[in-house]
Protein backbone atom coordinates (compact mmCIF):
# COMPACT_ATOMS: atom_id res chain seq x y z
CA UNK A 1 0.00 0.00 0.00
CA UNK A 2 2.93 2.36 0.70
CA UNK A 3 4.06 1.99 -2.91
CA UNK A 4 0.66 2.99 -4.27
CA UNK A 5 0.48 5.98 -1.94
CA UNK A 6 4.02 7.04 -2.95
CA UNK A 7 3.15 6.90 -6.66
CA UNK A 8 -0.19 8.67 -6.15
CA UNK A 9 1.26 11.48 -4.07
CA UNK A 10 4.20 11.97 -6.44
CA UNK A 11 1.87 11.91 -9.44
CA UNK A 12 -0.41 14.52 -7.92
CA UNK A 13 2.51 16.84 -7.16
CA UNK A 14 4.04 16.29 -10.61
CA UNK A 15 0.75 16.99 -12.36
CA UNK A 16 0.16 20.18 -10.40
CA UNK A 17 3.74 21.27 -11.13
CA UNK A 18 3.23 20.64 -14.84
CA UNK A 19 0.00 22.65 -14.82
CA UNK A 20 1.55 25.61 -13.00
CA UNK A 21 4.59 25.70 -15.28
CA UNK A 22 2.39 25.45 -18.37
CA UNK A 23 0.29 28.36 -17.08
CA UNK A 24 3.39 30.47 -16.55
CA UNK A 25 4.92 29.53 -19.89
CA UNK A 26 1.65 30.33 -21.66
CA UNK A 27 2.47 34.00 -21.28
CA UNK A 28 5.45 33.52 -23.56
CA UNK A 29 3.72 31.38 -26.16
CA UNK A 30 5.11 32.12 -29.62
CA UNK A 31 2.69 31.38 -32.42
CA UNK A 32 1.32 27.87 -31.95
CA UNK A 33 4.49 26.30 -30.52
CA UNK A 34 3.59 24.45 -27.29
CA UNK A 35 6.04 26.31 -25.05
CA UNK A 36 4.64 24.93 -21.79
CA UNK A 37 4.72 21.30 -22.84
CA UNK A 38 8.10 21.70 -24.53
CA UNK A 39 9.60 23.30 -21.43
CA UNK A 40 8.07 20.74 -19.06
CA UNK A 41 9.26 17.82 -21.20
CA UNK A 42 12.79 19.17 -21.40
CA UNK A 43 12.83 19.99 -17.69
CA UNK A 44 11.48 16.53 -16.88
CA UNK A 45 14.24 14.98 -18.98
CA UNK A 46 16.86 17.08 -17.24
CA UNK A 47 15.46 16.17 -13.81
CA UNK A 48 15.24 12.46 -14.52
CA UNK A 49 18.81 12.47 -15.82
CA UNK A 50 20.08 14.31 -12.75
CA UNK A 51 18.14 12.14 -10.31
CA UNK A 52 19.05 8.94 -12.12
CA UNK A 53 22.76 9.76 -11.97
CA UNK A 54 22.52 10.89 -8.34
CA UNK A 55 20.61 7.84 -7.15
CA UNK A 56 22.96 5.50 -9.00
CA UNK A 57 25.47 6.58 -6.34
CA UNK A 58 23.20 7.34 -3.37
CA UNK A 59 20.85 4.63 -2.13
CA UNK A 60 17.17 5.50 -1.63
CA UNK A 61 14.39 3.17 -0.63
CA UNK A 62 12.03 1.78 -3.22
CA UNK A 63 9.04 3.87 -2.09
CA UNK A 64 10.98 7.13 -2.48
CA UNK A 65 12.22 6.00 -5.90
CA UNK A 66 8.61 5.26 -6.90
CA UNK A 67 7.53 8.65 -5.52
CA UNK A 68 10.15 10.51 -7.57
CA UNK A 69 10.42 8.58 -10.81
CA UNK A 70 7.07 6.89 -11.35
CA UNK A 71 4.93 9.36 -9.42
CA UNK A 72 6.37 12.87 -9.63
CA UNK A 73 8.16 12.65 -12.98
CA UNK A 74 5.48 10.37 -14.39
CA UNK A 75 2.85 12.96 -13.47
CA UNK A 76 5.09 15.82 -14.56
CA UNK A 77 5.91 14.19 -17.89
CA UNK A 78 6.16 10.68 -19.22
CA UNK A 79 8.55 11.96 -21.85
CA UNK A 80 11.31 12.02 -19.26
CA UNK A 81 10.81 8.34 -18.53
CA UNK A 82 10.85 7.53 -22.25
CA UNK A 83 14.08 9.47 -22.69
CA UNK A 84 15.73 7.79 -19.69
CA UNK A 85 14.77 4.34 -20.90
CA UNK A 86 16.18 5.08 -24.35
CA UNK A 87 19.47 6.37 -22.90
CA UNK A 88 19.63 3.32 -20.62
CA UNK A 89 19.36 1.04 -23.64
CA UNK A 90 22.23 2.91 -25.31
CA UNK A 91 24.21 2.83 -22.06
CA UNK A 92 23.99 -0.96 -21.82
CA UNK A 93 24.91 -1.42 -25.47
CA UNK A 94 21.46 -2.25 -26.84
CA UNK A 95 21.78 0.20 -29.75
CA UNK A 96 19.36 -1.52 -32.13
CA UNK A 97 16.75 -1.85 -29.40
CA UNK A 98 17.28 1.79 -28.36
CA UNK A 99 16.88 3.07 -31.92
CA UNK A 100 13.87 0.80 -32.47
CA UNK A 101 12.23 2.00 -29.24
CA UNK A 102 12.92 5.61 -30.19
CA UNK A 103 11.55 5.30 -33.70
CA UNK A 104 8.59 3.06 -32.95
CA UNK A 105 7.50 5.06 -29.90
CA UNK A 106 7.57 8.33 -31.78
CA UNK A 107 5.97 7.06 -34.97
CA UNK A 108 3.25 5.09 -33.18
CA UNK A 109 2.73 7.83 -30.58
CA UNK A 110 2.19 10.44 -33.28
CA UNK A 111 0.05 7.98 -35.21
CA UNK A 112 -2.16 7.29 -32.20
CA UNK A 113 -2.62 11.01 -31.61
CA UNK A 114 -3.65 11.43 -35.24
CA UNK A 115 -5.98 8.41 -35.10
CA UNK A 116 -7.59 9.63 -31.87
CA UNK A 117 -8.00 13.10 -33.32
CA UNK A 118 -9.60 11.79 -36.52
CA UNK A 119 -11.85 9.34 -34.64
CA UNK A 120 -13.07 12.08 -32.31
CA UNK A 121 -13.86 14.31 -35.28
CA UNK A 122 -15.65 11.51 -37.09
CA UNK A 123 -17.64 10.31 -34.05
CA UNK A 124 -18.47 13.74 -32.69
CA UNK A 125 -18.81 15.38 -36.13
CA UNK A 126 -16.61 18.37 -35.28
Amino acid sequence: MEKIIAVALGGALGSVGRYLIALGAGRYQALTFPVGTFFVNLLGCLLIGILWAFFDRVHINNEFRLFLFTGFLGGFTTFSTFARETVQLFKIGEHVQALSYLAISNVLGLGMVAIGFLLAHRILRW
